[in-house]
């Protein structure tokens, strides 16, 4: 109801002639406000000074049912005595405000707020009129959506999210949930900074693939006004073999190079999510392992503990383990793009495991092969570097299926100390470095091309890293920056450079070329980092410290094309 004008009976008499009754000027609710927020502090401004006692008296709410604000008896409070609201004043005694902090108001209850006449200001001029107005509280808070729907897929390594229509309380968000089964390792509840009332249920270990999970939250869950969930809810999600965004998997370990953990990051879904990280595999007591990289299609983990041992492959969906023939004392592996072979090179041989018959085969044992190695899309030709005693280094294409080695051999120039090959995303064209030291040339083998198959892209340009898509390349520069490198036309682009003197060190890219993934010392620590390929947005994966005393190691994306 509108909210009573103030008018004095008659005009106060005083030295300096009639004296004006106090007045209210504002009051918080408005009048016929609705959809209050149940935390409002009740806000009553008066033209002048007042006497305090003389309006805390007269003051009453009540919900049209005749109850007071819950846990608030307004008369003990104007008389200073312990309940669940306050008076407080200020401006001078003309704003008096009513707080209520331990029991918000009724939801969806309309209230009326009455103020008996003669109330008095501090100089002791009455207004004799009473006043009066009311407003609705808001409805309790609700889930307003989830991720994934209900009766929705996601991947392993992702989180099922909440989503709220207002802020709330993590403390009573996280003592509301509940997910069945368990999942491996328990779960944690974590809040989205940026975006209020959503919560990711987070995993301590992957979710198991072919499990149907149901979430379901309490009334129990409170906003941040106190207001307990309208309704419980329910949803229930599946788990794929694979998200449908990419992951990423990498080592960790108190020493560079020394990992003792390998773990597993979605990458978020929405911005300000938080990067909840899923242990993989740990070495046993007082071992370390030399190496890690997760399969394309995030199903398989290779690893090789630290001292001479062979690879395992691990199958992450039915926890079985495999020894790899061959593989011992391995310095570098590398999956088929299908996620069924693992490449690995071994006492200079470069040696290929198909998981489907656990068997090893040889593909070079004559030359002294080094990495990276790289996968041609169509999982059919390896790229490495063959190097023999006397002779310049040189790029070897090795066919699996052929067992068949061929060597690139344009020009004695070209074939000066060649390194670093990496293959475009449709496998039509192949980058490579020529020269040693931090600034070689870059050059670009296109077999399509006919009688001009190779050409030198840029000269000092740097060492050839992934191709972010069929027309550009990430390269690292001389100064240690990662820049992207343009097929036609040469141009560089700076992506990310140093951060407080610290460049970025290892690195993966998307298969998709969409994210960039890299490690970079921040804190003490070696830190994992995303970016888009833009280098606009960076996010920190990781937040390693002396409570968690550890240096990631290479990434590996996961999930996206395998």
């Amino acid at each position: 109801m509108p909210l009573a004008a103030a008018v004095a009976l008659g005009p106060v008499l005083s030295a300096c002639g009639p004296v004006a009754p106090p007045q209210i000027t504002a009051v918080k609710p408005a009048p016929s406000q609705g959809g209050t927020p149940t935390n409002i502090v009740f806000t009553i401004t008066f033209s002048v000074p007042m006497n305090h006692g003389s309006v805390e008296s007269r003051l009453t709410i009540r919900s049209r049912r005749g109850k007071p604000p819950p846990g608030c008896d307004i008369h003990l409070a104007a008389i200073g005595r312990p309940t669940g609201c306050y008076f407080r004043w200020s401006d001078g005694s003309r704003v008096m405000k009513l707080f209520h902090p331990a029991h918000p108001l009724a939801v969806v209850t309309t209230y009326r707020v009455d103020v008996a006449g003669g109330i008095r200001s501090a100089s002791g001029v009455v207004n004799s009129l009473a006043h009066s107005w009311g407003f609705s509280t808001e409805g309790g808070p609700s889930l307003s959506s989830t991720f994934p729907a209900s009766g929705g897929t996601l991947g392993p390594d992702q989180a099922p999210a909440l989503n709220f229509d207002r802020a709330m309380e993590l403390k009573a968000v996280a003592a509301a949930v509940t997910m069945t089964p368990a999942p491996p390792g328990g779960y944690q509840i974590a809040a989205n900074p940026t975006v209020p009332g959503r919560f990711l249920i987070e995993p301590a270990r992957p979710l198991l693939p072919g499990t149907t999970y149901t979430v379901s939250v309490t009334r129990a869950a409170l906003d941040v006004d106190g207001n307990h969930l309208q309704a419980a809810a329910r949803f229930k999600f599946a788990v794929s073999p694979r998200g449908s965004v990419p992951g990423l998997e990498f080592p960790a370990g108190p020493t560079t190079g020394g990992y003792t953990s390998v773990f597993a990051s979605a990458t978020p879904e929405q911005t300000g999510d938080p990067a909840g990280l899923r242990l993989l595999a740990t070495a046993p007591a007082g071992q370390s392992y030399s190496l890690a990289a997760g399969s394309p299609n995030g199903q398989y983990l290779a690893t090789e503990l630290a001292g001479g041992h062979s690879l395992k492959v691990l199958d992450l969906s039915t926890g079985k383990t495999a020894s790899v023939l061959g593989s011992t004392g391995s310095t570098l592996v590398a999956w088929s793009p299908n996620s069924q072979e693992l490449a690995f090179l071994a006492q200079g041989s470069l040696r290929v495991y198909t998981l489907a018959t656990n068997q090893t085969v040889t593909l070079s044992a004559s030359a002294t092969l080094g990495g990276p190695v790289g996968w041609r899309s169509d999982g059919e030709v390896l790229a490495a570097v063959a190097g023999t005693t006397g002779s310049p280094a040189r790029i070897a294409l090795l066919s699996p299926s052929l067992s068949a080695v061929t060597y690139l051999s344009p020009t004695s120039t070209v074939t000066a100390a060649s390194g670093s090959p990496v293959w475009s995303p449709q496998g039509d064209a192949l980058a490579f470095s020529v020269g040693s030291g931090t600034a070689p040339a870059v050059w670009l083998y296109s077999p399509s091309a006919g009688a001009t198959p190779f050409t030198e892209l840029t000269h000092q340009g740097g060492i050839p890293l992934a191709f972010l898509n069929s027309s550009t390349l990430l390269i690292r520069e001389p100064s240690g920056e990662l820049a992207s490198l343009a097929v036609t036309g040469g141009a560089i682009s700076p992506l990310v450079g140093p951060v407080d003197g610290s460049y970025p060190q290892d690195f993966a890219v998307a298969p998709a070329g969409r994210q960039l993934a890299f490690t970079r010392r921040a804190g003490g620590y070696l830190q994992l980092f995303l970016a888009n390929t833009s280098a606009t947005s960076v996010t920190a994966l990781t937040s390693f410290g002396p409570a968690t005393p550890l240096d990631a190691g290479p990434p590996v994306f996961i999930g996206e094309g395998g």
